[in-house]
Order: structure tokens, then sequence, then C-alpha cells
């Protein structure tokens, strides 16, 4: 049976008391997503809300936006997982071998 791993990303689109937008920084997901993805690791995707994990612009620029990041932003399959992930109550941690959290931004 393959390892499952659970990637938890966020869904806070701008800082708190603030226009200015924010959200995963996508390659802190990606890297992490291929090398399990290699090593033939399960994988499900979640936030706090469900739904769309919104993109970080900031690193969706060069130089920032390395080969990993942006071969899931140009892969219309990859980016649909970041549209529609879990929300917590449809995930039993039970079933995963690892939780990682990927870097993003909370709303306080």
């Amino acid at each position: 049976m393959a390892k499952r791993i659970l990637h938890v990303v966020s869904n806070v689109a701008r800082y708190a008391n603030s226009d200015e937008p924010t959200g995963l920084w996508l390659s802190e997901l990606t890297h992490a997503y291929d090398i399990f993805a290699g090593l033939g690791y399960e994988q499900k995707i979640v936030s706090p809300k469900g739904g769309l994990s919104p993109l970080e612009p900031r690193a969706l620029k060069w130089p920032l936006l390395d080969a990993s990041a942006n071969a899931w932003k140009n892969d219309p399959s990859r980016m649909k997982l970041l549209a529609y992930t879990a929300p917590p109550d449809e995930i039993d941690t039970a079933n995963f071998d690892a939780i990682y959290f990927t870097g993003g931004h909370a709303v306080m």
C-alpha cells in the first residue's frame, strides 16, 4: 500500500484589514508534491475552508516562479487540485502517513 501524504494549504486571499493580495506560495507546495509523487506516494490537498487556495501573486513572477511551480501553473489538472481543496471535515488524518504544511497566511 502506498504511503499517503496530506498537504495543508492556505485559503487566505488578502492580508487582514488590507486589499493587498496574498495566498499560497506555489513552489512551497510543488517541490514537495513532485518529490512525493516521484516516490509513488498518494497525496491529497486540504485547506481550512476547503475550495479555492489562492496563489501569492509575488510568487508567480520571475525569478520566484521556478520550473516546478511554472509546470503546475500551466497544468489545468494540477491547478484544479488547488481550486477544489478538501475541507477538514472530509479528512480523517488517521488515513495519512504524514501531514505537510505549506507556506501561506492565516487570518488572525
